[in-house]
């Protein structure tokens, strides 16, 4: 079983995850609820929880903050953000943090299932390439003939990697410079990228792309073309046509679709 903390300080809603949504059948249980960060932060601590539901816009601590704090504690449990916000610097930070996604309130608890259960697969086919990629040498040495700054661990230079990406979505980033920035060659970081994320370096900055895109345009009044510039299509006839082949619809059906009721 999957271990799900669930943290929010409205009582109701926290009561609505637990009792409404099937945990055991998705193969997970609830081992914490909180309706503050601090609150779950100390849960989180023992439990070590695998996936985490929380409401970014809490008093005392936000949402971002407890997840910035469960970095710190060294926990890499997925996060699905609860939101209302508007702003795209909580898009861009909560990617930086791991936030694996998010959903608007009013929440719709049909989408919200959907979306646990495809993370509670992600999970647990990470948990699995882990046990894999723990027994191959392969990917825990790091080959001699690469300068020194190769001798990082494959996570922290992949960690190095997401950071620098999520950072610098509004720019072009090439596969030359984040090698050169790693101080590897660029065959052994696509070797190194596409093992650790299993995809390609390219497909993951459009995921990473997208993931900002679609909670701007869901969470914000900012136009289509500025929300393009900001993660990195300077034109709104490429950013649409890449946003449609990701998502199956324009960026404004989207929009229409997805437009989220702020509280």
């Amino acid at each position: 079983m999957l271990k799900v903390l669930l943290v929010d300080d409205e009582a109701p809603i926290l009561n609505n995850l637990n009792r409404v949504l099937p945990w055991q059948e998705m193969g997970m249980t609830v081992t914490g609820m909180a309706r503050s960060g601090m609150e779950a932060l100390l849960i989180a601590e023992v439990e070590r929880p695998d996936l985490v539901l929380c409401d970014i816009r809490m008093p005392v601590m936000d949402g971002l903050t407890f997840v910035g704090k469960l970095r710190e504690m060294g926990l890499n449990s997925e996060v699905l953000l609860i939101t209302g916000y508007q702003e795209f610097d909580y898009a861009r930070e909560a990617i930086r943090l791991g936030v694996k996604d998010y959903i608007c309130k009013p929440i719709h608890y049909e989408e919200l299932e959907n979306k646990i259960r495809d993370i509670g697969v992600q999970i647990r086919s990470k948990q699995f390439k882990d046990k894999l990629y723990n027994t191959i040498p392969l990917f825990k040495e790091v080959p001699t003939d690469e300068n020194e700054s190769t001798k990082k661990t494959t996570e922290q230079l992949m960690n190095t990697a997401v950071q620098y990406i999520t950072e610098r979505l509004n720019s072009d980033i090439g596969i030359e410079e984040m090698a050169a920035m790693l101080g590897i060659s660029c065959s052994y970081f696509c070797l190194l990228f596409k093992n650790r994320f299993s995809m390609t370096f390219v497909e993951y900055v459009t995921l990473q792309r997208m993931t900002a895109a679609k909670f701007m345009l869901a969470n914000s009044d900012k136009s289509i073309s500025t929300i393009g510039s900001g993660v990195g299509y300077q034109e709104r006839r490429y950013f649409t046509k890449v946003f449609q082949k990701q998502t199956g619809m324009s960026p404004k059906e989207y929009r229409d679709h997805n437009r989220a009721d702020v509280r």
